[in-house]
């Protein structure tokens, strides 16, 4: 037991320091967590604190106790994560707390407070710190623009056919994944013990803010409603992003548009995404001025892929208006010289907006969307075409219309084997990789097999790039040619807006 005492010792240790423990209940929680290890002594030993303080995540000190807990069978076989947040759990501040010392923070220095919350999601392993940075990450070189790439080693590829199905309402509880009931429940195949939420008013109406655990970027968070109702997009929508970036203006905020294909992985219940960082189009320079019929509201076309309005002013009021006025315009928008059909048997015309503030107040980045499908297109018109689907064939939400692809853990694999058909190594495809056959057969006949390995890797990193781009383009409503553009310049005269 001598191992497990100073394995304790330290545990307490990174409690006090990462986690904000009192050391008066240094005693009671040191007998909490010999209760969880079915032990019933400990001598407290002398913990390096200096080194504990450098720790970036609680992985050092769980795994020692992780590793006995599994020795002594008080851990099965996929039951770590359960142990793990139970003891973090423990050693954290209660929700109530958390609360308190936001608030306190907040009044002193907002962004501040955010940086604490999320520090404290990392500390207490509700951030999967470590998990995270498994992902494989870079920045394409020959796109039109910047496009950062991922390959998402943490977390499982979801087709639109299951998607759809995370629209569906449970009759148990909590009523879906992101409820408010979710704060320290177990259950249903997971575990939410350590996760820690804060309170927000959007719009008169009572929401909360959490991290995501497994994060797509820096502080990759969630703002959702305290009541369980399905995802909506009206003038409302606009006033409750722009309240939120008041609250938090180091932080970009974003809905995604609520109709499947097109839309977030829950619909079922109205939330949006948020985080501290700069996408690659929120960077991008002007391809049209308009001249906006708004009062006090500057307008223009972005130069995104995707068909965007961007919409920027010093009053929230305005803006919501403006931006108000251009959905009830798309909603009912058809011009099938470029397969835009509002409606058939259902609603097809819908957007997602992104907010932000800087120095000269607010913007609305207004992104179009029709989810509509055909015989060609199944999976939508506007989606990523079934050529691109050995890449990616999830849904393209605002994430990868801002600029940053979340690509499927199974690339990792694939594509190292992709490359040694051009190094000569591979000659025949495996039956697993049959997805790729098309990709594969395209590059050996531009490249050849007598590549070098890292020649091998540029020109499949290439092509990757190359494929992220093609698919923003086909999710883009109006295409960025001439065609494209005359039609782009038809709705926007709808809604009163001109180019220069």
């Amino acid at each position: 037991m001598s191992d497990m005492n100073r394995n304790i010792s330290d545990l307490l240790a990174y409690a006090k320091l990462h986690l904000g423990m009192d050391e008066a209940d240094g005693v009671y929680l040191a007998n909490r967590v010999l209760e969880k290890l079915n032990a019933d002594s400990f001598e407290p030993c002398a913990a390096d604190e200096g080194a504990i303080a450098a720790m970036e995540c609680p992985d050092e000190v769980l795994a020692p106790i992780l590793a006995y807990a599994k020795e002594k069978g008080i851990v099965g076989e996929g039951e770590e994560e359960f142990f793990t947040s139970d003891l973090l759990d423990l050693l954290s501040p209660r929700p109530s707390e958390v609360t308190a010392a936001f608030e306190k923070a907040y009044a002193e220095n907002p962004e501040k407070a955010f940086d604490g919350l999320y520090d404290l999601g990392v500390k207490n392993d509700y951030v999967k710190f470590s998990a995270i940075a498994r992902n494989k990450c870079w920045i394409a070189e020959s796109t039109r623009n910047k496009i950062e790439i991922t390959i998402n080693l943490s977390k499982p590829e979801k087709n639109n056919k299951l998607t759809a199905k995370l629209r569906n309402v449970s009759a148990g509880y909590p009523k879906c994944m992101l409820c408010r009931e979710n704060v320290g429940y177990v259950g249903q195949g997971r575990t939410r013990r350590n996760m820690r939420t804060i309170p927000l008013t959007l719009a008169g109406e009572e929401w909360f803010w959490q991290y995501s655990p497994y994060a797509y970027f820096y502080q990759h968070g969630i703002a959702i409603n305290a009541k369980h109702t399905p995802m909506v997009l009206d003038g409302k929508t606009f006033e409750k992003l722009l309240d939120f970036v008041d609250y938090a203006p180091q932080y970009f905020i974003g809905s995604n548009a609520p109709l499947p294909i097109v839309g977030g992985s829950i619909l079922a219940h109205e939330h949006f995404q948020g985080g501290k960082h700069v996408f690659p189009m929120f960077t991008v320079p002007t391809m049209k001025a308009l001249v906006s019929p708004e009062p006090g509201v500057k307008a223009s076309l972005p130069d995104w892929y995707n068909s965007v309005i961007l919409l920027e002013s010093a009053e929230k009021v305005a803006l919501v208006t403006a931006a108000g006025k251009i959905l009830d315009a798309w909603r009912g928008y058809s011009d099938e010289s470029v397969g835009i059909i509002a409606e058939t048997t259902a609603p097809h015309n819908t957007l997602a907006p992104i907010a932000r503030k800087t120095s000269d107040g607010y913007q609305l980045y207004l992104l179009l969307r029709n989810n509509r499908c055909d015989e060609e297109n199944p999976d939508g018109i506007f989606h990523a075409h079934k050529e691109y689907h050995n890449i990616k064939s999830e849904s393209i939400g605002l994430i990868e219309a801002m600029g940053r692809f979340i690509l499927p853990g199974r690339l990792d694999y694939q594509l190292k084997e992709v490359e040694k058909f051009l190094t000569g190594e591979n000659t025949v495809l495996a039956e697993n990789m049959s997805i790729h056959k098309d990709m594969v057969a395209s590059l050996l006949s531009e490249y050849g097999n007598k590549l070098s390995a890292d020649e091998a890797r540029e020109a499949v990193r290439g092509r990757v790039e190359s494929v992220c781009e093609h698919i923003l383009e086909n999710t883009a409503v109006f295409k960025h040619d001439a065609e494209g553009m005359a039609a782009f310049g038809r709705f926007l005269g709808v809604c009163g807006y001109s180019m220069k």
